[in-house]
């Protein structure tokens, strides 16, 4: 009892200061044993046999302890696997959605996680022609190809602080201002797409084609929330996604297509070429306009 005791007490990790504890604990019940006087005058002395009663003592004091060592070691490592289990939900979590909604998501009593913002903006970048290039490239190669490029989006979205929402086939999808709002939200997916586009300029498929990218950008009100169970996912919904999609359907290769709203946010700032009136699907005649650059200051004069 002593030895279980022992493991119970200081944890299966430490072995040794449970063994001493059962052995110091066996010792005192054989000294106690032998030193106590057997004959008390209301019980008849036995005989007795120290050489078995020591055996008995420590052969069921090992096999006790070993019994309830394994017992809690195993527990120990169940809970240490869970633990672990735990740890990787926890970062898949934050993988899959921004780290504000995760916290949501695992607090949240049943309720819906949608929230409504009056601001933000929305950018799509997609590679021209990628049904033609899925068609003849093995998929080892096409994998790796849109890794590669998904890669180095997904590190300059990190460096910019904005949330990537989402990748279908070859589009890519970023929202600024969401899910924290943000009073600069169109000149910092700007600032993003500026780079986007440099870090793609010249980008060849696997067989050595040139691959034409175009970008879109729109500014607007949003709803974003967590849509689904098993495999949920954080999306944003609203008319600025859906111009900003057309924004980069419509555009042209190398370049980023504004909508009229995000140029006003950006007028001023960047340096922005003004496109002309263009029919887009769902919203009729649009004024648009290719973000350019970063406008740089005057110099100061004396």
């Amino acid at each position: 009892t002593a030895a279980a005791l022992g493991i119970l007490l200081v944890g299966a990790e430490r072995v040794f200061l449970s063994i001493i504890i059962g052995a110091v604990a066996a010792a005192l019940i054989i000294a106690l044993h032998i030193v106590v006087p057997r004959d008390t005058g209301y019980i008849p002395a036995t005989r007795l046999f120290y050489g078995s009663f020591v055996i008995n003592v420590l052969a069921g004091s090992t096999l006790l302890y070993a019994i309830i060592f394994y017992a809690v070691r195993q527990f120990t490592r169940a809970e240490e696997r869970a633990e672990r289990e735990h740890q990787r939900s926890e970062s898949l979590l934050v993988n899959i959605l921004p780290p504000t909604v995760a916290e949501r998501l695992k607090d949240r009593t049943g309720s819906e996680i949608a929230d409504a913002y009056p601001e933000a903006s929305i950018l799509f970048a997609d590679m021209g022609g990628f049904t033609a290039r899925a068609s003849d490239t093995t998929p080892e190669e096409l994998v790796r190809f849109l890794n590669g490029v998904y890669t180095k989006l997904d590190s300059l979205v990190e460096r910019h602080g904005l949330e990537k929402i989402k990748t279908t086939g070859d589009a890519y999808m970023v929202v600024s201002g969401v899910p924290e709002p943000r009073p600069n939200h169109a000149a910092e997916l700007a600032d993003l797409a500026l780079d986007m586009r440099d870090a793609l300029a010249g980008l060849t498929d696997p067989k050595g084609r040139a691959v034409p990218v175009r970008i879109g950008i729109a500014s607007g009100p949003v709803v974003a929330g967590v849509v689904g169970t098993r495999k949920f996912f954080y999306d944003v919904w609203g008319d600025a996604v859906n111009t900003a999609s057309r924004m980069e359907s419509t555009g042209e290769a190398g370049k980023i297509q504004v909508a009229p709203a995000t140029r006003e946010l950006l007028a001023g700032r960047f340096e922005l070429q003004e496109r002309g009136i263009i029919e887009v699907r769902g919203k009729g005649p649009m004024q648009t306009c290719f973000l350019i650059g970063r406008k740089r200051e005057a110099p100061e004069t004396a």
